[in-house]
């Protein structure tokens, strides 16, 4: 028997990865184990499940960039919490002139990656141009595109993906800053 009605707000893509994402998250932190691709994956997948879900549940009439970006920062957040929970600690500082100019490179590729994702999503959402016939499995894997669940758990985690990278950069540019500057 199908499932009655299908497809669902919430597809079932999205919740079997969060509860996988929580179960692995719980693992990596109680036997301290944040190096695993395992942790690193959940960690990523938890915190964008969770806030997604969250939005839908109590935000879904708010200003959809608003809750987008507010979505991007929280999780991002949320993953180096559960990563320093787990046990990550720093690793050495940058040390060559050559590795402090290619930080300086993926940081600006890495933020203007994400201004101009963000801006695209927000010019245009693509939702309108989905029907039916193109969009069935996209609507039964992930929930309804009539609701915002579906789109904001992509574009959250695709702007996790780019804001991990930008926050690793500047938490090593302040440690160097720090190191340099502070410690004579």
């Amino acid at each position: 028997m199908p499932f009655p009605a299908a497809p669902w707000v919430i597809g079932p893509v999205p919740i079997i990865l969060t509860v996988w994402a929580a179960y692995a998250c719980g693992i990596a932190v109680i036997k301290q184990r944040p190096t695993t691709g395992e942790a690193f994956l959940a960690a990523f997948l938890l915190p964008g499940g969770l806030t997604s879900i969250a939005c839908q549940l109590f935000l879904s009439h708010r200003n959809f960039t608003a809750l987008l970006i507010g979505n991007q920062f929280v999780s991002s957040a949320f993953f180096f919490i559960v990563m320093h929970a787990s046990g990550m600690r720093g690793t050495p500082d940058l040390t060559s002139k050559e590795t402090l100019q290619r930080a300086v490179k993926s940081f600006v590729i890495l933020l203007t990656s994400y201004i101009v994702s963000n801006l695209l999503f927000w010019l245009f959402p693509g939702s309108d141009r989905c029907t039916i016939a193109k969009c069935s499995v996209y609507e039964w894997a992930l929930g309804r595109k009539d609701h915002i669940f579906a789109r904001l758990y992509l574009e959250t985690l695709w702007g996790v993906m780019l804001l991990m990278g930008i926050f690793s950069i500047l938490y090593y540019a302040f440690r160097k800053i720090r190191r340099d500057h502070f410690s004579k």
